[in-house]
């Protein structure tokens, strides 16, 4: 190739504009769904739009719980049988066992069956009764699965269980790769809901909510950048049970079947937005000195986790600076 053909080309690249696409969706992954590519030309970053909605309409049907047709619930309703699953769905159920692990069981998909005891006992206008959290949060201390060698597992657990812990970070991962991996993309940003994940460019600067905010207007409680990564924040400020007079977190620790009551506000950066969602739930969970522990010894993984009291704790790796 002649010095002409090589550098026209990059020199055309350098002097023409990219073309930025921005487009919004509503009611994907179970709320907003935002997609942003910088790209070459306006054909090829629809192009990579394409392909990141492709990959979000690829995976759903796989790991969603609110679609009886799923896998995950077809396979929910087979306890005991050992069944051939695909593997983005034994991905995301190795993801969950090295969650439970790790955080000896603060992060556990059967905290939906909780959920459901909650539920109930708001609609009912009385807490649950102790003695069935209790047994509840015993039969979680028992692994709801086994995964076996050549794709298959089988399942123990006969309460319900859910994956969206883990399941919309591996979908916003594997949505933004498959943008970023189209010709003539320079950066992508993909956002569900405020769990995100960037590739390329010079990233983005995230405003933290201040987790004791009701109005969506107030000041920011810090600011972080994020490039070439993802965040995830968890909190209790907008969901939750009224059980009588009383407002509960929708967090609830699977150690013990109550709802979170220190932590209600925490903002997780990491290099992929898997491991990003399973922190934010965990540190919900763990006490303030668990939970950084945690992150900092989780590879390029960032937190800070507010208390009840309002006090700020920042992991060692936390970058955050003032608004």
């Amino acid at each position: 190739m002649s010095f002409a053909r090589w550098f026209l080309p990059r020199l055309a690249r350098r002097l023409i504009p990219p073309h930025r696409l921005r487009s919004v969706y509503e009611r994907v992954l179970g709320t907003e769904l935002e997609v942003q590519v910088v790209a070459d030309t306006r054909a090829r970053a629809g192009e990579a739009e394409r392909a990141a909605l492709d990959e979000i309409d690829r995976l759903t049907p796989l790991l969603t719980r609110f679609d009886p047709a799923s896998e995950l619930r077809r396979w929910l309703t087979r306890p005991g049988e050992r069944v051939t699953l695909s593997p983005d769905l034994l991905h995301v159920l190795r993801a969950a066992d090295r969650w439970r692990e790790a955080t000896g069981g603060a992060f556990h998909p059967g905290a939906d069956a909780l959920g459901a005891v909650w539920k109930r006992a708001e609609e009912a206008g009385c807490a649950p009764d102790a003695a069935e959290l209790a047994a509840l949060a015993g039969r979680l201390r028992d692994s709801p699965w086994t995964l076996h060698q050549g794709g298959a597992a089988t399942l123990h657990a006969t309460f319900p269980l859910g994956l969206n812990a883990l399941a919309k970070g591996y979908v916003v991962d594997h949505a933004a790769e498959a943008a970023f991996a189209s010709p003539g993309v320079r950066a992508v940003l993909v956002n569900a809901g405020g769990d995100l994940r960037t590739l390329g460019g010079t990233g983005l600067t995230v405003a933290v909510a201040d987790p004791f905010g009701r109005r969506d207007d107030l000041p920011p409680l810090c600011r972080v950048h994020v490039r070439g990564g993802a965040l995830a924040t968890s909190g209790d400020t907008h969901r939750g049970y009224r059980v009588g007079e009383t407002w509960y977190s929708h967090l609830l620790d699977p150690r013990t079947g109550r709802p979170v009551a220190d932590v209600p506000g925490v903002t997780v950066t990491a290099p992929d937005c898997l491991t990003a969602d399973a922190l934010a739930t965990a540190l919900s969970v763990l006490d303030v000195a668990e939970g950084l522990a945690l992150v900092d010894a989780t590879p390029g993984a960032s937190a800070l986790i507010v208390t009840r009291d309002g006090t700020g704790h920042a992991s060692a790796r936390w970058a955050a600076r003032p608004p």
